[in-house]
């Protein structure tokens, strides 16, 4: 028996505590909120205890599954992790390179699993795609792609300041910049625009950005929070073939000369504001679809358990952060930039742009 407990009991906190209450192997020793009364009503729910100090935690869990927001979890990962306590954290790594690469180290010296919350690579349509072009079906990777328009007011919340959520590249848009990277390689060289739309907001709010992959191929991502409508559709090209998802969620695959199929799989493509990946009710309600494979939660746990290195591990949430700070430069000067700029974490660079004499 596993024994874990939440911190944060927001609204990733509270989708989690209820998974984690029921899952074989696993006890929910408590919930941690710093509001007490949010701490309280997530306890009552789940049918556990509750706190508003992680500290007092630490010794009674094995491992520490971390909801709190991304400019806010430093101490207590660091603090996990020199206690020995396994780590689960919500996306993204951090907001900067230093806290992420404080945190990476305290876990690598503590030897400890490091594990972040990017569903995407555990769900379909995403899942399925990749394994289809992994097994060379459609050939090499020419070009993938996201778009995911979700019209959402931040303004009064943390996700509409910058310095807290990095807005919606990062907050957002990480969950797919990471299935992109999960497909195409670490990325070369980005290019990007961002727009705060409204005059309320003090955080990007759409985003647009293509990447170059090092191995060849490129992507395109878009995400929205001030989109009006709201929209999502995935795809890749390889030269062989080409799968797409549109919002319905139907898989459409081609391959060469074949006739188009509609694959069986069940696409989940709707998200809601903290993240929660399902599919959508006529009442507008995200719906979870079931999944034959191991959830993130059962995935976490058997990382611990085997000793295996987590799929989604913060190293590989270091990679997407990087790239995505380094598509908020290129938005910033105006150029294609390098992720190894970022990634190296070396001095920021001149915004002017290049001329025959330089």
């Amino acid at each position: 028996m596993i024994r874990t407990a939440v911190v944060g009991c927001g609204g990733m906190g509270n989708h989690h505590a209820g998974i984690l209450a029921d899952l074989d192997g696993v006890e929910l020793v408590s919930v941690c909120d710093l509001i007490e009364e949010k701490a309280r009503a997530t306890g009552e729910r789940v049918g556990v205890e509750c706190c508003t100090d992680f500290r007092g935690l630490i010794d009674k869990v094995d491992s520490m599954w971390i909801c709190t927001e991304p400019f806010n979890r430093l101490d207590i990962v660091t603090a996990c992790a020199e206690a020995g306590k396994h780590v689960f954290t919500e996306k993204p790594v951090s907001v900067n390179m230093d806290e992420a690469d404080a945190m990476i180290e305290a876990c690598r010296k503590a030897n400890v699993k490091y594990m972040l919350g990017y569903v995407l690579r555990f769900t379909n349509p995403y899942r399925l795609m990749r394994e289809t072009l992994v097994s060379g079906e459609l050939g090499e990777l020419v070009s993938c792609w996201t778009r995911r328009l979700m019209p959402f007011d931040m303004s009064d919340l943390w996700y509409g300041h910058q310095e807290k959520s990095g807005g919606v590249l990062l907050d957002f848009g990480s969950h797919d910049i990471d299935w992109l990277l999960w497909l195409g390689g670490p990325a070369k060289t980005v290019t990007a625009h961002t727009h705060q739309v409204r005059p309320t907001m003090n955080a990007d709010e759409h985003g647009q950005a293509m990447i170059l992959f090092e191995n060849g191929g490129m992507a395109a991502c878009e995400v929205s929070w001030s989109s009006y409508l709201g929209d999502s559709s995935v795809g890749l090209v390889g030269t062989k073939g080409a799968m797409i998802v549109g919002r319905d969620g139907k898989i459409r695959k081609k391959i060469g000369d074949e006739e188009e199929q509609i694959m069986e799989a069940e696409g989940a493509m709707a998200v809601d504001v903290e993240g929660n990946v399902g599919r959508e009710t006529d009442e507008g309600e995200i719906e979870t679809v079931g999944q034959e494979t191991e959830t993130i939660q059962e995935y976490f746990f058997r990382c611990i358990r085997e000793d295996v290195e987590p799929l989604t591990s913060a190293v590989e949430g270091r990679n997407v952060l990087a790239t995505v700070l380094a598509m908020q430069e290129s938005a910033r000067c105006g150029r294609s930039v390098e992720v190894a700029e970022v990634a190296d974490k070396r001095p920021r660079l001149s915004c002017r742009p290049a001329t025959s004499e330089q």
